[in-house]
């Protein structure tokens, strides 16, 4: 018994600690310079807006320079017709060196580089949005670990209340059992509630420090282990379903990512007309070369000069391969308007559940809100009929768990509230805006 007391003694001055209060603003402004997965998002815009140029659509000319220099070491026997006497040169040797430079351009395909390009912006919004939708989820995820630890914070709080009301009788058991004015198996049973109560304490508290590190690993920063949330402060917001769904139509990342994959099909399918045009390109540059030798008539030869050539080039026929491109085009477009009008169905059902949902969430708070106060007078009331022996310890028990569940369920109901604001928040594409 007395390692028993000498626990709850230990366990009862820890929320006695200086305590840093962690808002969900501030969780949100971690995770956006911290988290590892936002930053990669950040890296993949990057990457896209790296990407739109025009020579990277192939509208730029390509130059190219070339250079060489070769010889030779040979035995060479020379016969000449006419007079000329036969030569023979053992060892000669021959030098050959050039050097050159290439222009290429194409001067038209069917408009493709033009299309290309404009594929490239589109590509970049995509990112833009595709990164937009995934840093939203990562803010709904800081958000759920950030009410997760408010959950396990307050559940600590209530085990640690309800260890100090079972400690109190536990004494008083104690103290009458002495007196000889209650049975031993009161004291018994105090003390198995006891233990009971403060093995639930142990608990919420391992619970707090695994909800601490999973926000810390959200939001990419350590938190001291005393950091506690702010109080939930609950604001009924009179959305509409109208409201909602139209801002969602505006803003919201998902749809705007299949309208944008819609223009590309569109222009992927435009690009695939390409290829009825001929191509028309043009070519040019200036060569020079040089060959020094130490056998033969000439023993020096040098030429220098520019050159250029305009050609086209057509397919007359390729298998009917440019069809089937551009009826499957076809099709992908077509199933890109399909899969968007899907998702604004899709996105109306959500925001109607959500909002469902939050309008609950409130209406369970407020009835919750009411059956604290009845517990809290319950346990009261039970606890000066306790003391005063017109009650047992069970009912007295019974008072204590109710009050503990009561306050259990209106914090659950809170953070349901809050987690179902910032799904409409995330649906309509405001969660950002809003941090």
């Amino acid at each position: 018994m007395k390692t028993l007391l000498i626990l709850t003694a230990l366990l009862i001055p820890a929320f006695m600690l200086g305590q840093e209060v962690l808002t969900l603003d501030q969780a949100f402004e971690s995770a956006l310079a911290n988290n590892y997965q936002i930053k990669i998002n950040q890296n993949n815009q990057e990457i896209a807006e790296n990407s739109v140029s025009i020579g990277n659509a192939g509208l730029l000319p390509s130059v190219n320079v070339n250079g060489s220099v070769g010889g030779s070491v040979t035995n060479t026997d020379l016969e000449f017709a006419g007079n000329n006497p036969p030569v023979s040169i053992d060892g000669a040797q021959s030098t050959n060196s050039s050097a050159g430079a290439n222009l290429n351009y194409v001067l038209f395909n069917g408009l493709s580089g033009q299309r290309t390009y404009q594929k490239l912006k589109i590509n970049k919004l995509v990112a833009d949005e595709q990164s937009r939708a995934a840093i939203e989820g990562t803010l709904l995820q800081v958000a759920s670990a950030y009410y997760s630890l408010a959950q396990a914070i307050d559940q600590e709080r209530i085990a640690k209340e309800n260890v100090e009301i079972s400690l109190a009788r536990y004494e008083r058991a104690k103290l009458a059992n002495e007196l000889g004015t209650a049975l031993r198996t009161q004291l018994l049973t105090a003390r198995v509630d006891l233990t009971s109560d403060s093995s639930i304490y142990l608990n919420t508290e391992l619970q707090r420090k695994t909800a601490l590190r999973n926000l810390e690993r959200l939001i990419g920063k350590s938190l001291d282990q005393s950091t506690v949330t702010e109080a939930i402060d609950l604001n009924l917001n009179d959305w509409t379903v109208e409201q909602l769904h139209q801002t969602a139509i505006e803003n919201n990342a998902t749809l705007k990512n299949l309208e944008l994959q819609a223009e590309l099909a569109e222009k992927n399918l435009q690009l695939s007309w390409s290829s009825v045009f001929p191509s028309i390109n043009l070519s040019g540059g200036y060569t020079y070369q040089n060959q020094q030798t130490e056998a033969g008539i000439v023993l020096s030869n040098t030429s220098a000069g520019w050159n250029g050539s305009l050609g086209l080039t057509y397919t007359l026929f390729n298998g009917f391969k440019n069809n089937t491109a551009r009826q499957n085009q076809r099709v992908l477009l077509e199933s890109s308007e399909l899969q968007l009008e899907d998702q604004k169905l899709q996105l109306k059902m959500d925001i109607s559940n959500a909002l469902d949902a939050y309008k609950q969430s409130m209406r369970v708070v407020a009835f919750e809100e009411n059956n604290l106060e009845a517990g809290k007078l319950n346990l009261e009331r039970s606890s000066e009929l306790f003391k005063a022996g017109q009650i047992t310890s069970t009912e007295f028990r019974d008072a204590q768990l109710a009050l503990i569940n009561a306050e259990v369920r209106i914090i659950n109901a809170k953070i349901a509230v809050k987690l179902n604001e910032i799904e409409i928040m995330r649906l309509t594409g405001q969660i950002l805006s809003s941090e």
